[in-house]
């Protein structure tokens, strides 16, 4: 078991990963800011101020024998991250030099794009569409091919959904179209379970998918989870189609972690 973690990027994901780990391993975290520095210092994680393309050496201090979460990403925006690419991959240089043990990259479904009806496994082709997901494979492929020197974990997230956070709020009231789309989601907390194993006990070298186990049509779904939740539903078209879209499927990765998900429907989730 890893006796020190070190996380980049300590935002949503991290504040629960952190929590679920405080006290059974170390914890180091990285902010761009230096009120959340403080913020963290307060709750007894160490942490430095470190933005991507800044010098690694201070970073690189804490890496040696540890675990790096990798989580910086890019700008959801943004459509030129040659240099966000650049430097995401100068880190992992660094931190490989450094010693560190273990990388635990968070990735996207996102790298297989959006033109596929097909189930994915974890052994399926990436075809990414988005700058976003072009930058995820070309660093997802740079760790993959340090797996002779270091542990290797690329952990591939479906949308994610948590109590203060669940994209039915963000369509409410939206005329909207595919509404035969299948969904995939997956919920905090099986992230944090998982995490949790993959941090804490021997770490699997390769690509996991983390991901609901059922894939409802979203204009369906986001409507139920819209009255669930008391707010204004949104309307899709081509609902009554036939299913379309891409499903992934996380039935191995999730044993493989010997985990049966908490929210493996997605109507647990509302």
């Amino acid at each position: 078991m890893t006796q020190h973690l070190v996380i980049t990027g300590y935002g949503w994901l991290a504040g629960y990963v952190g929590k679920a780990l405080a006290g059974n391993v170390k914890i180091t975290g990285t902010t761009r800011s230096h009120e959340k520095c403080l913020t963290l210092k307060g709750q007894g994680i160490d942490c430095i101020e470190y933005a991507l393309g800044d010098d690694t050496e201070t970073l690189c201090h804490y890496l040696p024998n540890a675990t790096l979460l990798l989580n910086i990403p890019p700008g959801r925006k943004s459509t030129h991250l040659e240099t966000f690419t650049a430097n995401m991959l100068e880190l992992v240089d660094a931190a490989v030099s450094a010693g560190v043990a273990h990388i635990v990259f968070i990735s996207t479904t996102s790298v297989y794009g959006d033109s596929t009806d097909e189930h994915l496994n974890e052994d399926s082709a990436t075809a990414p569409q988005t700058a976003s997901a072009k930058a995820h494979v070309a660093i997802e492929n740079h760790l993959l091919a340090k797996r002779d020197q270091i542990d290797v974990s690329i952990i591939r997230l479906a949308g994610l959904v948590g109590p203060d956070r669940h994209p039915a709020r963000s369509l409410s009231g939206r005329q909207l179209d595919a509404g035969n789309k299948r969904i995939n989601l997956v919920h905090i907390q099986d992230v944090v379970s998982a995490l949790k194993k993959i941090i804490g006990s021997t770490p699997i070298n390769g690509t996991l998918h983390l991901c609901s186990l059922s894939h409802p049509k979203r204009g369906v779904y986001y409507v139920d989870a819209a009255k669930a939740m008391h707010i204004e539903a949104p309307c899709f078209a081509d609902t009554d189609n036939e299913p379309a879209g891409k499903v992934i499927d996380a039935h191995k990765s999730w044993e493989q972690l010997g985990i049966k998900p908490e929210y493996g429907d997605p109507y647990l989730m509302f």
